[in-house]
């Protein structure tokens, strides 16, 4: 994992006592601003340094304009002026571009997953998703080993995965107006006892915890700025944003981490040694938590991303077949209405009967049929209709009958 945001220089020359404020100024650039200052002020132009830092010259750009400005300096001869008065520039190590998947897997895949771990504070999670992302990343190889920063769309790629919208981890957006929680514990630190290997300590659980009640963003723009050391520019170009979101995320997230946890990143937000000193606490929780995650096989990986993207195709092109196949039958006159509609009622019976109540009272659940003269028990002849006898005469003949 990379180290905070602000790279701390070697010791000061002699030369720069002659400026006593250059040393503390150029300990406020980000890595890639000290690098395009020391090409600079080693005589390099734009083109070049871009060339040098595999990025594109408006890019290089604006890295010299934002290291100009917390220098406090207009013109580029006054920022090389300062630089040379604290000279050597202190300039990032950065590691060689990988060759290779293999060669990207073997350096990345620790810094990765602990990256990835800050932002979902769950191991597994992370090694799936960078394992997820370095199988993409070999299916597209060749596209990915042209960009300027492999690592990058690997990384990029992992934190999608892992901030994924069914996963559960924190809010998915800022809210203006939230319930109270609970007050995260901070425990003293003389009081935390050492952890096992693998495990975290209580003030690393507590600031992960803040952490995650940051949204998704923020949180994501908060790790990238302040513990891996982008600028608002990288940041936003990142997170597909503009810079002036990027910035305002990255001061949204400092001010809740300093609410929810003051005693471990301090109670000002705006103090210049923030940044720094979150991205320390950063770096170590993560280094705790994944100090060494087992290495995968780039062999494995290759095949599972193979089976993967063979897997959605099979599956795109199933779905295709199923979807053609309802719309043909459809068109034939099968549709689905055809399967499930319900039978139509029969017709009630033209003659009457026994059964159906017209000789007598209506069987349950059943209509009685109709009374006609058309009906009759001897085909050609009518029925013969007789009307019913009253009721006391139907009683009179049977007491009679007794």
């Amino acid at each position: 994992m990379t180290a905070p945001t602000t790279p701390s220089a070697p010791a000061v020359p002699a030369a720069a006592r002659t400026h006593p404020g250059a040393a503390r100024l150029l300990r406020l650039l980000t890595p890639r601003e000290a690098r395009a200052l020391a090409r600079l002020a080693a005589g390099e132009d734009i083109p070049a340094i871009a060339a040098a830092l595999g990025v594109a010259p408006g890019t290089a750009r604006v890295h010299l304009h934002r290291a100009m400005r917390k220098l406090g300096v207009r013109t580029r001869e006054e920022a090389v002026a300062v630089a040379a008065a604290a000279s050597p520039v202190p300039e990032a190590v950065t590691a060689p571009r990988p060759a290779t998947f293999e060669a990207l897997c073997t350096a990345a895949h620790t810094r990765l997953v602990q990256q990835t771990f800050l932002l979902t504070a769950s191991r597994h999670r992370a090694v799936h998703s960078v394992r997820l992302a370095l199988s993409a990343a070999s299916r597209r190889w060749r596209e990915v080993s042209a960009l300027p920063d492999p690592e990058a769309w690997v990384r990029a790629y992992a934190f999608e995965t892992a901030l994924a919208p069914w996963h559960r981890g924190g809010p998915r957006r800022a809210r203006s107006r939230q319930l109270p929680r609970r007050r995260i514990k901070v425990r003293p630190a003389g009081q935390d006892r050492e952890p096992r290997p693998g495990r975290l300590r209580s003030r690393d659980k507590s600031l992960l915890k803040a952490l995650r009640r940051l949204s998704r963003r923020r949180r994501r723009a908060l790790v990238l700025h302040d513990s891996l050391g982008l600028s608002a520019a990288e940041v936003a170009a990142e997170m597909e944003s503009s810079t002036a979101a990027a910035e305002g995320r990255v001061r949204a997230g400092r001010a809740g981490l300093a609410r929810s946890v003051p005693e471990l990143v301090g109670p000002d937000p705006w103090a210049p040694d923030f940044g720094e000193r979150l991205g320390g606490l950063l770096y170590e929780a993560a280094v705790q938590r994944c100090p060494a995650p087992r290495q995968p096989s780039p062999l494995l990986l290759k095949v599972r991303g193979r089976v993967r993207s063979g897997l959605v195709t099979g599956a795109a092109a199933l779905m295709v077949l199923v979807m053609g196949a309802a719309i043909v039958s459809t068109l034939a006159g099968n549709g689905p209405s055809t399967l499930f509609r319900p039978p139509a009622p029969a017709p009630p019976p033209l003659c009457s009967g026994v059964h159906t109540g017209s000789a007598g009272p209506a069987a349950p659940g059943l209509q009685a049929g109709l009374r006609s003269p058309w009906c009759g028990t001897t085909p050609g002849h009518p029925a013969q209709l007789v009307a019913p006898p009253p009721p006391h005469a139907a009683r009179g003949a049977a007491t009679g009958g007794r």
